[in-house]
């Protein structure tokens, strides 16, 4: 009989590269209440320029199968995504410019857009999850965060 384990599927995730993983890069379209990802919507709260805020911190063991940081509304600002998975940075990566409601990062999922899917698969950790946010603006409730936790 074999198990999950054996393939991969038990082993905590050491890095996340994907479209958005190097920067300087967005995606349209993210959302966390679409139907292709049902995730949880959290609002970023109150920011401050270009610092990091934890916005979902997760003990335990845990996957992690859709997460993007996007824009709320079209006022031009960068933003920054960085995933902890059992203490180690997996993803860090902050977007271009985004102007568009929906625009942002994506760190694991899938977005079906008009030019195409990006999809990954999902990210697992063994003892902590933490994600944290940034904007390159002073704001509240104007970015958010998107998940699917298992």
């Amino acid at each position: 009989m074999s198990t999950l384990s054996q393939f991969g599927g038990g082993a905590a995730t050491r890095s996340i590269i994907n479209f958005c993983s190097s920067g300087g890069t967005n995606l349209a379209t993210l959302t966390a209440n679409g139907s292709n990802n049902c995730a949880r919507e959290v609002l970023s709260g109150a920011l401050t320029a270009a610092t990091l805020k934890d916005v979902v911190s997760i003990t335990g063991p845990g996957q992690i199968d859709y997460l993007a940081a996007y824009a709320k509304n079209t006022t031009s600002r960068t933003v920054r995504l960085v995933v902890i998975l059992d203490g180690t940075t997996v993803f860090d990566a902050t977007s271009s410019a985004v102007t568009a409601n929906g625009s942002g990062l994506l760190a694991v999922g899938q977005v079906i857009a008009g030019s195409g899917t990006q999809r990954s698969a999902p990210i697992r950790f063994n003892a902590s999850g933490l994600i944290r946010l940034a904007s390159s603006l002073t704001e509240t409730d104007n970015v958010a965060v998107g998940y699917a936790l298992l």
